[in-house]
């Protein structure tokens, strides 16, 4: 099942590529991100020159920004000189095991001018590339294009665009846990302030002074 799970990946990289090409023909609004360029592992050295085919190594597929200009100038410290700050490689990338599941993630922009808290986050898992439909990767898309919003450093600072980037990150399951446990320790406090709070509020009732 492993063998057929990767040999599925082929399908998946042709309807992947499919939804990357009809967003190619709105340059002018991909340009605001900085362009769009794809990637793929069999295009990398040395799996490129290895004669493997797909089933054959580790898949993935890399969608990225260039770079987007800031408008402000800051001091390069290696150069001693001002340069123009950027942002850039903001990400959408699939990834497959050797079992042949495949992941979903996204990646925040690296920036000149400021970072952003996560390093990437999840926002697929899947058992295998045929669970992958084309209306699943456009939806991947547009949630790739509106974290590149949320983490541009023009917008990075909005509440709703932090409540977001909040929001994708609870889905994924390596930060259920530690969401979890914030969740209790805030519910504890509160806690101990209610019980708190009755304690005082009977204890004034009992002495008449309320």
């Amino acid at each position: 099942m492993a063998f057929v799970r990767r040999v599925m990946w082929k399908s998946l990289d042709g309807r992947i590529r499919q939804v990357f090409d009809a967003h190619l023909e709105h340059k002018s609004a991909l340009n605001h991100f900085g362009g769009l360029f794809i990637r793929r592992a069999y295009d990398e050295e040395p799996i490129r020159s290895s004669g493997l085919v797909s089933f054959q190594h580790i898949n993935s597929i890399h969608i990225f920004t260039g770079h987007r200009l800031l408008g402000v100038s800051l001091v390069d410290q290696e150069k001693n000189r001002l340069k123009i700050a950027c942002e850039t490689n903001a990400q959408l990338w699939y990834s497959q095991g050797p079992s042949g599941q495949v992941l979903v993630f996204v990646a925040p922009y690296k920036s000149d001018a400021g970072e952003i808290e996560e390093k990437e986050i999840i926002i697929g898992k899947y058992k295998e590339p045929e669970s992958v439909s084309v209306d699943d990767v456009k939806r991947h898309f547009r949630v790739f294009f509106k974290y590149c919003s949320c983490t541009s450093q023009h917008s990075a600072n909005s509440l709703l665009h932090f409540l977001y980037r909040k929001r994708l990150m609870m889905s994924d399951f390596r930060y259920r846990s530690d969401f979890r446990a914030k969740a209790i320790n805030v519910a504890e406090r509160v806690a101990i302030l209610i019980v708190g709070g009755a304690a005082v509020w009977a204890s004034l009732y009992a002495g008449g002074k309320i």
